[in-house]
């Protein structure tokens, strides 16, 4: 019909530019992942220096980074987060003493989760906030799990900076944080039910079957999550403990019922989960 405009066609210059436009976008979003990627394997090999030390009462500040066996300093090609471990063989440069694997697994770790929590929340302060908690879980799971012991320095303070994180959230525009109630609330759901739980099973077999190490991880992951994610932390953490302890059942003759396990991995691994999928 005359004098009525027909609809608006994109035309071709406009599409060429739009692709132009996205293309050049995802080299430099790629380079900085690699750049957040090394960044979170420097502050992993910090994590490690944190899961060494903090079992043993040790500053980590001071002294500076050594070998535990022949207590030289480390030279700084020693030094090269995931690179160095693979250059020297997983050996000391000084001594040759093998050197556990489970420094450059954290090394990797803290990468792939740096990248991985910036793809999940974005640049901002959120992105830190978040990603400070999952270093701080990170840390707990490996001294638990090589250790059985949970430091206070990471639960009692992670529990009360997460409170504090919940009260200043609007004001930084951080999301993904309960509010003040729900984060208090989420302290006593979490560290209560753990702590009911480990006396009644204490009260029925005569054994400790939690250490007040969980209670305090968990109070503190109630911190982050609030109340309402206390039950899946707690339901995904149960299966996860529950598939290994029986495939350790399966696979290790000097393995029984009665034999202790770490819980607090599983619950970093479900608060991590939780976390991630968001609230």
């Amino acid at each position: 019909m005359a004098g009525v405009p027909g609809p608006k066609v994109p035309s071709a210059s406009a599409d060429y530019s739009f692709m132009a436009e996205t293309t050049a976008i995802a080299p430099l979003e790629q380079a900085w992942e690699l750049v957040l990627f090394v960044l979170g394997a420097c502050v992993g090999s910090f994590l490690n220096l944190c899961i060494t030390r903090l079992p043993a009462g040790e500053s980590i500040l001071f002294p500076a980074s050594h070998c535990r066996a022949c207590r030289k300093a480390l030279p700084v090609q020693a030094k090269v987060p995931l690179i160095s471990y693979a250059l020297l063989g997983g050996q000391c440069a000084g001594c040759g003493v093998r050197i556990s694997p489970r420094y450059f697994l954290v090394e990797l770790c803290a990468a792939v989760m740096t990248v991985a929590w910036y793809r999940r929340f974005g640049p901002g302060t959120g992105f830190m906030v978040q990603l400070s908690f999952a270093w701080a879980l990170l840390v707990a799971a490996v001294i638990d799990f090589e250790t059985g012991i949970i430091p206070d320095v990471i639960t009692v303070y992670g529990t009360a900076w997460a409170f504090v994180l919940s009260w200043c959230a609007p004001a930084l525009s951080i999301r993904d944080l309960p509010s003040p109630p729900a984060s208090l609330a989420g302290v006593l759901s979490g560290g209560g039910v753990l702590l009911a739980t480990a006396r009644g099973y204490r009260a029925v077999t005569g054994r400790d079957g939690l250490g007040g190490g969980d209670v305090k991880l968990l109070a503190m992951i109630g911190s982050f999550v609030g109340w309402h994610g206390v039950p899946e932390v707690l339901f995904l953490s149960a299966l996860a403990g529950s598939l290994w302890g029986m495939g350790l059942l399966a696979a290790r003759r000097d393995v029984s019922l009665t034999t202790p396990l770490p819980f607090g991995p599983f619950l970093c691994l479900a608060a991590l989960l939780r976390v991630f999928r968001g609230q």
